[in-house]
C-alpha cells in the first residue's frame, strides 16, 4: 500500500471486509504492513491494541502471515 491516503485505504479494506464477511473472526496482515499500521494509527482511537496477550484491530484478532504479499490485509 502506498503512503498516500494510507489510513483511508486501511479503513476501506476493513469496512469492505466487514461488509462481505457475514461473521468476521480475524484480520490477516503481513508483518511489515502491521508494523506500518501500528506506526500510522498510534495516538488514534483505531490503533491496534493488546488484550490479554492478543493483538486486536477493529475488534478482530490479528494474524500476522509472512507468507503473503507485503501489502496483504484481509478480513476473514
Amino acid at each position: 500500500m502506498g503512503d498516500e491516503f494510507f489510513r483511508e485505504k486501511v479503513f476501506a479494506v476493513m469496512l469492505y471486509g466487514f461488509r462481505t464477511i457475514k461473521k468476521p473472526s480475524s484480520v490477516t496482515v503481513h508483518p511489515e504492513l502491521m508494523m506500518k499500521i501500528r506506526d500510522q494509527f498510534k495516538d488514534t482511537q483505531m490503533a491496534p491494541v493488546s488484550i490479554e496477550g492478543a493483538e486486536m484491530f477493529f475488534g478482530l484478532p490479528v494474524i500476522e502471515d509472512a507468507t503473503k504479499g507485503e501489502d496483504y490485509i484481509a478480513v476473514s
